[in-house]
């Protein structure tokens, strides 16, 4: 069976000139005009286009239906636009119950209302002038509903009185519903419920029908991949474990480099204290986070963190502080300074492989005094503590981790020691990543979707405000093309400030939009817990697609109709020389990528119950 959510929206005019319409969670919709932002033909022919109000792929105005398919342990999530020609105050909106005939109910954390923060982008992200959308108010932060407190939650006016928008004529809602994993606990079929929406006295009501399509997608990701993350390590563990939860309902590992156990050396003699660590990390290492246990609750459910980062390190330049487990004596690479890096390295292994659970996680290694080093020095270095590491802890058992563009002659050399090579997207040429594969070592890419310019190439992130959600949505499905892991860089840079301040990134000769945040401080507006983005959803949606392609081949034994669907997309390979300065390498409208999915779950659905 399908899974179609059918919303039946008013859309005529209510009381006090109120209109409510909908749109897909695929575009983004201007709070002053009305208009999508991503409606921009002059950047891409295939863009958006036609009077969204009226109609879209989820919205048709005539029969005021919102319809969304979705599968069971997925998100789906559509947008409602409350709009006003004039002021109108005590906008709001009761809890959703979605009831099946069986007697089930979807309801509270299943069916989740969120209210729209705007950001102003005020120029286009430095290397995007000509893809950027360019000047405007981004809905962005998404403020999970809360009556009544520290005036940013509900009710709300339009304009709303602390977002401070001139002109404001629409606030949208984001409407998240979650489908849970057990076909107990959501039996396929028909939900439905009804939405009311109070605004200037006038109370419009949202008639929401849910068919839920008979499979799951999988508790595990099967697309490898994680964004560096430098913050939570510093975060009080109860906050720590809010970021990591919310993560994986999106799909993500955020990678932390590095949790390190108390360590004393005296001579060669070694000794570590692994109290302090187990107590902060062995939850995520055993699955254990993400339980009832822990409040959790959504896809990923028991399932540990995929991988994990080492302690291990080497000084970076003249600075010796983040060196692990002892930084380099000035005598040079004494018996001594390598006895005690392969003492410490067997306590790490004989430590992560204590517990059965623990063994199933992959272990990296990465030395963060090497990052992006191109020259000869570095890369007899990285070769030295390669084979130091291997031969401590054994090949096979962790992966030694290098990340940046390096050249073919280069990975020449490393390829002796490197087991996983996270390629910067400028120089993920697939015929050299293919030679390496060959070779045994494993490659991800890293960085931008899009090579508008040359400089673009300065930049780890994939995150920015005012390029189209399709580069958020595009991991998952460049992930399937490649057969390849993913990276980015950081997920809430400056996350307290980009609450007020579109440009979190600013240099002399560069400023960018939302670079390497997804994840607003909560404690801004006076939350307890970390805030999602509208490009977090976007991301999550290419993630959750990526189990789409990957049960499909599952499903018929072959990879062969995934590829089909998602060549139609992606139609050139995105990265590489040949890919620098083409910015047509998909389809630009949102409703295809959609339309695609939709045949997979389709298809995947005719080939019968998954439980």
């Amino acid at each position: 069976m399908k899974v179609v959510l059918v919303a039946l929206l008013v859309s005529a005019p209510l009381p006090g000139a109120v209109t409510l319409w909908a749109v897909s969670d695929g575009v983004r919709v201007d709070p002053v005009t009305g208009k999508l932002i991503e409606a921009r033909p002059d950047i891409h022919k295939d863009y958006p286009a036609g009077d969204y109000r009226r109609s879209n792929l989820v919205w048709d105005g005539a029969s005021r239906t919102v319809s969304l398919k979705a599968a069971r342990n997925e998100f789906v999530a559509f947008q409602l636009i409350v709009e006003s020609d004039e002021p109108v105050s005590e906008v709001d909106i009761e809890p959703i119950e979605l009831s099946h005939a069986s007697g089930t109910v979807l309801s509270g954390r299943n069916v989740q209302i969120f209210k729209q923060w705007y950001v102003q982008v005020r120029r286009p992200s430095t290397g995007y002038e000509k893809t950027s959308l360019g000047p405007a108010w981004y809905p962005d932060a998404l403020l999970p509903y809360r009556p009544a407190r520290l005036n940013t939650g509900f009710p709300f006016s339009i304009p709303d009185l602390y977002n401070n928008i001139p002109g404001q004529r629409n606030h949208a809602l984001w409407i998240d519903v979650y489908v849970p994993y057990e076909r107990t606990s959501a039996p396929p079929g028909r939900y439905s419920g009804t939405a009311r929406v109070r605004a200037g006295g006038a109370v419009p009501s949202v008639r929401i029908n849910l068919d839920v399509w008979d499979f799951a997608l999988p508790h595990e990701n099967h697309l490898q991949g994680d964004i560096w993350n430098g913050s939570m390590r510093q975060m009080h563990p109860d906050e720590e474990l809010r970021y990591y939860q919310l993560a994986k309902q999106h799909r993500f590992l955020p990678l932390i480099y590095a949790y390190r156990p108390r360590l004393k050396v005296s001579g060669t003699q070694v000794e570590l204290d692994w109290s302090d660590y187990d107590r902060r990390v062995a939850r995520y290492l055993d699955g254990s986070a993400f339980t009832d246990r822990y409040g959790y609750w959504g896809p990923g459910y028991g399932v540990p963190v995929s991988h994990w980062m080492l302690p291990f390190d080497i000084e970076k330049g003249e600075s010796k502080s983040g060196a692990w487990p002892i930084p380099l004596p000035a005598a040079g690479r004494t018996p001594d300074y390598e006895a005690v890096w392969r003492e410490t390295a067997r306590q790490v292994r004989e430590h992560l492989d204590s517990r059965p659970e623990w063994r199933r996680v992959m272990k990296v290694a990465f030395l963060n005094g090497l990052d992006e080093s191109y020259y000869e020095e570095a890369y007899e270095k990285m070769l030295y503590y390669g084979r130091l590491l291997h031969e401590a802890m054994g090949r096979g058992w962790f992966k030694y981790r290098v990340d940046g563009g390096y050249s073919r002659e280069a990975m020449e050399k490393l390829a002796a020691e490197v087991d996983l090579w996270v390629c910067h997207t400028v120089a993920f040429d697939i015929d050299t990543v293919e030679h390496f594969r060959r070779r045994g070592v494993e490659a991800w890419f890293y960085g931008p979707m899009i090579y508008e310019q040359r400089k673009n190439s300065g930049c780890g992130s994939n995150t920015f405000l005012d390029l189209d959600l399709l580069v958020n949505r595009a991991i998952g499905w460049v992930g399937w093309k490649y057969r390849s892991g993913w990276v980015q860089w950081e997920f809430d840079w400056n996350a307290f400030a980009a609450w007020y301040e579109a440009e979190n990134f600013k240099e002399p000769k560069r400023i960018y939009n939302g670079s390497g945040q997804l994840i607003y401080r909560g404690a801004v507006m006076g939350y307890s817990q970390p805030i999602p983005s509208i490009r977090l959803k976007a991301q999550r949606r290419g993630l959750q697609d990526y189990e789409y392609f990957w049960l499909l081949a599952e499903r018929t034994g072959s990879k062969a109709a995934t590829d089909a669907i998602v060549n139609e997309i992606i139609y050139k390979n995105p990265f590489g020389k040949a890919a620098m300065l083409d910015t047509e390498i998909w389809r630009n409208n949102p409703d295809e990528w959609e339309r695609a999915r939709i045949a997979a779950g389709e298809r995947i659905a005719s080939t019968g119950s998954s439980r």
